[in-house]
């Protein structure tokens, strides 16, 4: 079940990383007008957009991410789950930071395949 979740996690982030850099890529290929322009511009923002997933990544350790705060106002909306959101899941989970590298990664590897 944990590497389902974790699975469907990795193939979204990828998708629409891969369908921002086609948009990036698309819209370079329009300012620019010659030849090969979309494969040159694709692998630019393939790179680039594997530079923002590293970021990201790095930005599930920050503090607020960790505390495990909860929405006010979510949380007046159902007030009798208030608590059991506050626990910490204590089973095995694929942190979000890990499959924001591993996404970066394969987008420098196709970034790669196009240079």
């Amino acid at each position: 079940m944990v590497l389902r979740l974790a699975l469907v996690g990795f193939v979204v982030r990828l998708a629409i990383g891969v369908a921002l850099a086609c948009l990036a890529a698309g819209m370079l290929a329009l300012i620019r007008n010659d030849d090969a322009s979309f494969t040159e511009g694709l692998r630019v923002s393939v790179w680039l957009v594997g530079c923002i997933l590293l970021l990201f990544a790095f930005a599930g350790h920050s503090p607020t991410m960790r505390a495990g705060t909860i929405d006010p106002l979510a949380a007046s909306f159902f007030p009798k789950l208030r608590p059991r959101m506050a626990e910490e899941y204590s089973g095995t989970r694929v942190s979000s930071g890990a499959l924001f590298v591993l996404t970066a990664f394969v987008l420098f590897g196709v970034g790669v395949l196009f240079g």
